[in-house]
């Protein structure tokens, strides 16, 4: 059987991908490609089937990884196009994929190019900063789904915030927007008093408070207790990233230094609301604190969906009862021990233990059990995949991504498991 294409990945080793800098408009840019204009790949010197296995030949090497979705376009036989997951690497210059049956011909003619396909949302409303960056609202285009609220995403510089400092783009759910600085209904983070606390700064100098809801993609550190306050320096450089979703959902992992492989977990999109009714199962995960950026913290003690601490919060549009109110939940998994932090530690044993990791689905957990994140969970085994490490279990594929995840006074990394296929 061909193998699904849904579920999509990207990472920032992709031929002409968007880079993850010291710059702001870096996560827009980001994205932008993985979620509405996809990413050129190269041209395609042949494609060569043998049965319905087709053979796909550049002529330099084009940095993807097994297990990604590429769209093929251009070849004179229809069978050829479209969109394929990849099935295997045999060099840096091929790859496989499967056709349902086999072609009308062995070798494809035309002039054929490759890229990978973007999630398939929209983006109705942005503006530009002539210092850099600028803003951008993004929204699922399913139809099917009970709610569509918008992802708001401001990543510029604040006038109030030090353009040395650390960079990361402030974000928000937004029930409905007429235009990209008039949001309408519920918003999630939102303080009735203090309307503006997720978008506008207040203070100055390196007391600062900039945002509530933020994504981190450029910082001196995400985990040390001594040097990840926010004004501190920055290495220039591009940093690692993977993003991974599909029409309804995605997750962006971004490393803040471009030494480190290990990123906090954000994310947006839809949810499976265990309700009998939820017409506002809409989730976003961020680093979600109010502090000052001079404020020592470890970053993911206050990112939702890596552990259990206090502080490790969800944001999700509407509550339960579907009441116009801004409402947090905490993560929740397999309760195989107190402190649970994904991939930081051998709960349950050896992370050889029979030669296997153990991972489980990520709840909500509002006032109520809400429901469950999609495609992603929860390792019990201390960092038992390489980095980015593709496996298939049970027909499906995963993908294993270093994270910080550990508690608000612990500085650790983890490890999480991605479903991409």
């Amino acid at each position: 059987m061909v193998a699904s294409t849904d579920i999509k990945f990207y990472v920032h080793t992709n031929n002409n991908a968007p880079q993850l800098q010291n710059a702001y408009g870096s996560m827009i840019n980001v994205l932008d490609a993985c979620l509405i204009d996809g990413i050129q790949i190269g041209v395609v010197s042949s494609l060569t089937a043998s049965g319905n296995t087709v053979t796909a030949t550049f002529g330099a090497a084009h940095n993807l990884m097994q297990y990604q979705v590429i769209k093929i376009t251009g070849a004179n036989q229809p069978e050829f196009n479209g969109e394929h997951r990849i099935l295997s690497i045999p060099d840096t210059s091929s790859f496989t994929f499967e056709l349902a049956a086999a072609p009308s011909v062995s070798t494809a003619t035309g002039t054929i190019s490759a890229s990978l396909p973007p999630l398939g949302w929209e983006k109705p409303f942005s503006s530009s900063n002539p210092n850099g960056g600028g803003k951008a609202a993004y929204r699922s285009l399913n139809p099917l789904l009970p709610s569509r609220p918008f992802l708001r995403v401001v990543d510029e510089l604040d006038p109030a915030y030090t353009a040395t400092y650390a960079k990361f783009a402030k974000v928000g759910i937004v029930e409905d927007m007429s235009d990209i600085d008039t949001m309408i209904g519920v918003q999630a983070p939102f303080d009735p008093a203090n309307p503006d606390k997720n978008w506008v700064a207040t203070g100055s100098g390196t007391t600062v408070i900039n945002g509530w809801a933020r994504w981190y993609y450029a910082c001196s550190n995400e985990f040390s207790a001594s040097t990840s306050n926010d004004t501190q320096s920055l290495a220039t450089g591009n940093r690692f990233y993977v993003v991974v979703g599909n029409s309804e959902y995605f997750y962006v992992f971004p490393a803040s230094t471009p030494s480190s492989i290990y990123a906090l977990p954000y994310g947006f999109g839809a949810f499976h609301s265990v309700l009998d009714a939820d017409g506002s199962a809409t989730f976003l995960n961020s680093t979600l604190n109010n502090n000052a950026a001079n404020n020592i913290l470890n970053k993911q003690g206050y990112t939702g969906l890596v552990g259990t601490h206090t502080n490790q919060k969800t944001s999700l549009h509407r509550s339960f009862n579907q009441n116009a109110a801004s409402v947090l939940a905490t993560a929740l998994s397999l309760g195989v021990a107190a402190n649970v932090y994904s991939g930081a530690s051998d709960y349950i044993g050896s992370s050889t233990l029979n030669n296997e990791s153990y991972f489980a689905p990520i709840f909500l957990n509002e006032s109520i059990l809400r429901g469950r994140v999609k495609g992603l969970y929860w390792l019990f085994q201390n960092k038992p995949n390489n980095h980015m490490e593709a496996f298939m279990r049970n027909g499906e594929i995963y993908l294993a991504v270093m994270i910080g995840a550990s508690s608000g006074g612990f500085a650790g990394q983890g490890q999480i498991i991605c479903r991409i296929g």
